[in-house]
């Protein structure tokens, strides 16, 4: 009986994390350095900040803004900065960042 209940608590925890594992995001807002040597985050505008060491292509430090597209990863970045994302991708939005 207790490994039922054991299975019934924990088995839908693990299809939401998988299910949000698989969630897409897409959001805009400046790139910026991370806090480890060679991370890159994007603040967004909402002031959420998501890891882009998954970013197919690194998005320049040039004081413009971006808008980028990713899946949540199930997994911890070395960056230890912001939401981890793989796939990403993005685009330039033609806005400035702050202080760019």
């Amino acid at each position: 009986m207790r490994i039922a209940l054991v299975l019934a608590v924990m088995l839908p925890a693990a299809f939401s994390a998988a299910a949000l594992a698989q969630e897409k995001v897409v959001a805009s807002g400046c790139p910026a350095p991370g806090t480890e040597s060679g991370c890159l985050v994007l603040r967004s505008a909402d002031g959420r900040v998501y890891d882009l060491a998954g970013a197919r292509q690194r998005p320049p430090l040039n004081g413009r803004g971006i808008r980028i597209t990713g899946t949540r990863a199930s997994r911890f970045s070395y960056c230890q900065l912001g939401e981890p994302l793989v796939e990403v991708t993005w685009e330039a939005t033609g806005t400035l960042c702050p202080g760019g």
